[in-house]
Order: structure tokens, then sequence, then C-alpha cells
């Protein structure tokens, strides 16, 4: 199981002028993010590009944050690969690395239709017997295709070190759904911030999304109210106006990554900006985000 309960940070990947990943500027934004109190880090989900990035670009990513975070909190790669082949390689590569586990989205497109559940099973299988590491399901349906319902994911549950599924598809009925399907062999992770607050109400003890960035503090403090604290008023609030305002500016502006680095630059994080075709906020958004960012 993963050494760590709490927010892990599913890192920004900081590109330089030349679009290249700045080993430097990675340094700075762990150090940010560590000095917030996050409880773990991962580098090229979603919100860091993974999909963008070669293979040689996602594993130089990896070998930037085991070096910033220097054993301090434990490191989860994200796996993102459109092949089994180097979905294997990635996880394998993980594991030397030294990862505390592993999470892996299983894209495996079809140009005619989606993909078999016999598929998908093979996949995951695959990258599970990669690694001695605990494996993390990835359900984000846009990006990868495949649907992880919780009838899926009961049979999922069979494959070793397939312990966890960080749910996003907004829908907080999956959480209560998938701890009643799954009978505990599975553990959700939230996945989504607009559906976070019922989320960790329905026992998710670990939060993953991009808002963290920014947030990170903040973030933990509200999960720490739910879960230690019972203090469902307390974590509203953080919620509410800490958390939501930047989520709606990312969703208005249908450029979730572009907001988020823009936060990290309003706080001081000098992390680029999205790779093309991404781009930066448009000067109104910005001048929108500025007064969200100081009051976080």
């Amino acid at each position: 199981m993963l050494p760590v309960e709490g927010t892990i940070v599913p890192l920004v990947t900081p590109f330089d002028s030349t679009d290249r990943i700045d080993s430097a500027a990675v340094g700075r934004l762990v150090a940010h993010i560590l000095e917030a109190g996050a409880d773990a880090l991962m580098p090229t989900a979603l919100t860091g590009e993974g999909p963008l990035l070669t293979g040689a670009e996602t594993e130089a990513m990896w070998e930037a944050t085991f070096a910033a975070a220097a054993g301090r909190v434990p490191v989860v790669p994200a796996v993102i690969a459109t092949t089994t082949r180097e979905a294997v390689r990635l996880a394998s590569r993980a594991h030397a690395m030294g990862a505390a586990a592993v999470m892996t989205a299983p894209i495996v497109p079809e140009l005619y239709a989606g993909r078999s559940r016999s598929d998908v099973r093979g996949f995951i299988e695959a990258v599970a017997d990669a690694t001695p590491l605990p494996v993390i399901l990835f359900n984000y349906p846009s990006l990868t295709g495949v649907d992880l319902t919780p009838d899926f994911l009961a049979e999922l549950a069979d494959i070793p070190r397939v312990a966890y599924v960080k749910e996003s598809t907004a829908d907080s009925r999956r959480v209560h759904a998938i701890h009643r399907r799954c009978e505990g062999r599975i553990e959700v992770i939230c996945g989504n911030p607009n559906a976070a607050l019922e989320s960790m109400a329905l026992g998710c003890r670990l939060w993953i999304t991009g808002i963290l960035n920014v947030v990170p503090r903040e973030a933990r403090a509200m999960l720490h109210a739910v879960i230690l604290d019972a203090d469902l008023e307390r974590a509203r609030t953080i919620y509410y106006e800490r958390v939501l305002p930047l989520v709606d500016l990312m969703f208005e502006t249908s450029n979730p990554t572009g907001v988020i680095k823009a936060g990290l630059r309003a706080r001081g994080v000098g992390v680029g900006v999205p790779r093309p075709p991404g781009s930066d906020l448009a000067a109104g958004d910005l001048a929108r985000l500025a007064p969200l960012v100081s009051r976080a």
C-alpha cells in the first residue's frame, strides 16, 4: 500500500523558452509545494502534460522530481502511454528510480470503436507485472476512451498490486459505488476538484488534482478538516473561498493547465506556459486570476 495519505500534487511540467524541460524550475516548484506541506508528488500526470511528453522527456521530469524531493516525500510517477510496451518500460523505470507507486492511465485508443475490457485488462496486468509497486488506476474517460466503472473495477481488483483508483469523472456517486462493489479491495482517490468535498466525506483519504499546485496548503487543510477533524464547516469555507473560485476559472477558460501555470507564476514560481497547442491565459483572464491567487 502507499506509504502516504493526504495530498499528492500532480506537478506541472516547467518548460523553458525553447520548449525544453527546465530542471531548475522543477526544483523551485518542488520546494514551493513541499514548503506548503504536500504529502507526495506526482510528475507527468495530465496536469504535467504527460500525453505531450516523449519517453525521454518523461524520464527527465521524473529524474528532476526525485532529485528535488531528495527523499523527503514519496514520489508517484504517472505512466501515460498509448502502447503496452512503453507503459511497461516506464513502470519498470519508475521502480528503479525509487518510486513509491505508479499511476497508469489505460490509454488504449482504437480508430473505429472502443477497446474491449479484455484489452484494457491486459494493459493493466502488463503494467502491474512490470513492477512490485502499488498501482493506481486513473479513471478519466475523456482522456483514455475507457470508463473504469465500479463493476469493471471489481474485476480489475483481482490483479495483484492494483489497489487504488483516481476517480476523476466528477460523479461523487462513484465513490460509494466503488466502495460497495469492490468491498475494500480498491481504495478511491479523489481526482476531480468539483466533487472533492463530497468525495472526502464519503471516505477518500487521498486527493490528486491539478489545482493543488496553486493551493497546496489550503487543499491539505481542507482534507484534514474532513478526515482528521470532522469539521465540515471549516472544510466548506476553504473549499468555497479558496479552491473552487480557481477551479471555476479553469473550466470557464477551457484552459486548466494555463490557469494552473499562471497561478504558480502569480505565486512567484516560474514554470513557463503550456506546451503548444496549449497556451497561456489571455490578458483578461490573467487579470481575473490575480485576486483569486492573492486571496488563496
